[in-house]
């Protein structure tokens, strides 16, 4: 999907009119009417105000990843599968949710239960 059919689905998803829309995030209800219909590209600023109000990532906004992180734009999985399955795309889901501390904790635990080290990210220093 490109940004003119995800923004769409957006704004119709929330109950919104453009022009709710554009008040809500203070553009104009002519720029979103151009977008949806795929008349011109938004900017920079307009694309971070529908993250920030949709709470979405810019990739997805863009096309780039799936509503569940999963990237769309290459023909590869992360870190080389064939395939992402849909546990582990329910279990990025759910990481995505976490507060940073959560995510900590879930880091810390996976140090204890994994035999390797090389899939987990560098232990923060304790400041």
């Amino acid at each position: 999907m490109n940004f003119s059919k995800i923004a769409k689905e957006l704004r119709e998803e929330a109950g919104l009119s453009q022009q709710k829309l554009a008040d809500k995030i203070g553009l104009s209800s002519s720029a979103i009417a151009r977008w949806e219909l795929g008349q011109s590209e938004p900017g920079f600023n307009a694309i971070l105000a529908y993250t920030k109000f949709f709470d979405v990532s810019a990739d997805y906004l863009l096309g780039l990843e799936d509503d569940f992180g999963a990237r769309t734009a290459t023909n590869a999985a992360p870190m080389g599968d064939s395939a992402t399955t849909s546990e582990e795309l329910r279990l990025l889901k759910v990481f995505r949710t976490l507060s940073p501390d959560l995510k900590n904790t879930l880091w810390s635990l996976l140090d204890t239960w994994t035999p390797t080290e090389t899939l987990l990210p560098p232990k923060k220093k304790q400041t």
